[in-house]
């Protein structure tokens, strides 16, 4: 792969690790950390992450996936599970300066969903990246109130940047999906053919997806073959004229 010679330039990816579950059937974190470094990713999403999880060996998995890559890490717990903790996590090459987890408003949701929330710093200037796993058994009228929340979100941080990843469980033309480019830039827009994010026998399609502030230019998105998970790896390489 190409070495980065711009440092404005960023590499974002998302990813739906299936606490760590790959096609094989196997938890293995080796290979999803081997991936994330081959594709020298400088913030990464991951939503299902488990912490400490009977079902998944009872693996710190953030951490574990932080020491393995070499980055900071954050985690958003949402829900207990198996005497442990279920939620989303970021990993980024950046240092940390703010964190924060919002749940949320449940109306018919199946389980708590949440948007994690990480304040960088890059060239002495401060970057927000979200992270979220949207339930995928909203209605049109929940997923928009999320869509809702996010925004807010977005515009409490006072016009920082902003660099949204997650698995919105909604394909490209869902309401959705056109809410939240009424606000913010669509990385798989910068590409013509269909990007493919998740790939059980009954759908086939994209569901994850990364999403920009209007001051980020899209440099190029791709899609990641792996078996580490049922879903695969989207980056985005994104860059700003002045940071």
């Amino acid at each position: 792969m190409k070495k980065k010679t711009d440092n404005t330039t960023i590499r974002v990816m998302t990813y739906n690790i299936h606490h760590g579950e790959g096609m094989d059937g196997h938890i293995n974190l080796d290979r999803i950390a081997t991936l994330i470094s081959s594709a020298n990713a400088d913030l990464v999403g991951l939503q299902e992450v488990d912490r400490h999880a009977d079902r998944s060996h009872n693996l710190d998995m953030i951490k574990a996936l932080a020491h393995l890559t070499s980055m900071h890490w954050a985690f958003g717990k949402n829900l207990g599970l198996q005497n442990g903790d279920y939620g989303n996590g970021i990993l980024t090459r950046f240092p940390i300066v703010h964190q924060e987890n919002l749940h949320y408003k449940m109306v018919k949701s199946s389980e708590r969903r949440g948007l994690l929330q990480v304040v960088i710093g890059i060239k002495n200037r401060e970057i927000v990246f979200m992270n979220t796993h949207i339930d995928h058994c909203l209605d049109n009228a929940e997923s928009i109130s999320n869509v809702k929340q996010i925004r807010a979100s977005a515009n409490s941080y006072d016009g920082k940047p902003v660099i949204i990843s997650g698995d919105f469980n909604e394909t490209p033309k869902g309401q959705m999906i056109k809410e939240m480019e009424l606000d913010f830039i669509n990385a798989s827009g910068a590409i013509s053919q269909p990007v493919l994010t998740h790939r059980s026998t009954n759908l086939k399609t994209q569901i994850d997806y990364v999403f920009t502030s209007k001051d980020w230019t899209i440099r190029s998105i791709e899609v990641l073959y792996s078996l580490a998970s049922d879903h695969l790896p989207l980056v985005a390489e994104i860059s700003m004229d002045k940071m």
